[in-house]
């Protein structure tokens, strides 16, 4: 995707299109597979679970190493307990990372969103629910999270969009042709809100640069989403991650960076209560911006 695209093209200004669209271009499709991966695959068991309608859920406490300097659990961090929570979920329901990647499938997220009610801090015990809610359109499927603490408060909700993609063509399919149907908790919602693609600010500014390292990879060789969020609060000034307080966070992801790739991180002007970034490709950045490739999005509401 091109910034170009986000600001001039009325598709984005619909909410139905502006989730669907990319679908069928496979460079948008943030997953690629190794042939190790596939033959791990073929040698693992299918498993199905009779509680399809039960709601999963994992304990973590947040520990020293969770933390940032100011004792309040990283972001990126509460980030990679989501993601934890929707692959156990998956698997326990029949459609686990596995189990897709041996019948030829992928999941992939797309766009994600988390509220704060409170910040989790050093020491905190929290549990984590994850379910499938809504095929949407039969294009995306959303998935919703709840954070708990110890005594039931809830701490954090959230929402995500998934694409289910056919690895041999690296193309969205509907989720309704997965060969492991999705159980959907129709009516259970933790956010309900559609995530809309993010339009283009006024006076764009590069405020950091970041590369794909070694310890940026995942299993599909791409940087993992969840160290986005590292790069996008690494580009924020010290006195608001300290003093202003986050609220919300929305990720959008749109195209993968590989090993090496260098990331412009662009920063628009904030609204009152809203600071908008985009990772845009460095390389592209040096001819026209506007035709530059967008690899995220980013939008972080301030609790003041």
């Amino acid at each position: 995707m091109f910034l170009k695209d986000i600001f001039c093209s009325k598709k984005f200004s619909k909410r139905d299109e502006s989730e669907t669209k990319r679908s069928s271009t496979p460079e948008d499709v943030s997953l690629s597979v190794s042939e190790n991966m596939l033959a791990a695959a073929a040698k693992t068991p299918v498993h199905f679970s009779d509680d399809l309608d039960e709601i999963t859920e994992l304990k973590f406490t947040v520990r020293f190493s969770d933390c940032d300097e100011y004792s309040r659990l990283r972001l990126s961090r509460l980030f990679q307990f989501t993601e934890e929570a929707a692959l156990a979920d998956a698997q326990r329901k029949g459609y686990g990372l596995w189990n897709m990647l041996n019948a030829g499938y992928g999941c992939v997220v797309t766009r994600m969103k988390l509220r704060f009610n409170h910040t989790p801090v050093l020491g905190e015990e929290l549990f984590i629910s994850t379910w499938a809610k809504e095929n949407y359109k039969d294009k995306v499927v959303y998935k919703d999270y709840m954070v708990r603490d110890s005594r039931g408060n809830i701490l954090v909700e959230g929402t995500s969009s998934w694409l289910l993609v056919d690895m041999k063509s690296m193309k969205a399919i509907p989720p309704s042709q997965s060969p492991f149907p999705v159980p959907l908790l129709e009516g259970r919602e933790a956010l309900p809100e559609k995530l809309d693609i993010l339009s283009m600010g006024l006076f764009p500014k590069v405020v950091d640069r970041q590369q794909g390292r070694n310890t940026d990879m995942d299993i599909n060789h791409h940087v993992n989403h969840c160290r986005y969020v590292d790069w996008v609060l690494d580009a924020l000034d010290r006195s608001e991650i300290k003093n202003r307080g986050i609220r919300s966070i929305q990720m959008n992801y749109i195209y993968q960076v590989p090993l090496g790739q260098k990331v412009d991180i662009v920063r628009f002007k904030d609204s009152r209560h809203h600071a908008v970034l985009f990772g845009m490709n460095a390389e592209d950045m040096k001819g026209n911006p506007l035709k530059a490739r967008c690899h995220f999005q980013a939008r972080i509401g301030f609790s003041v």
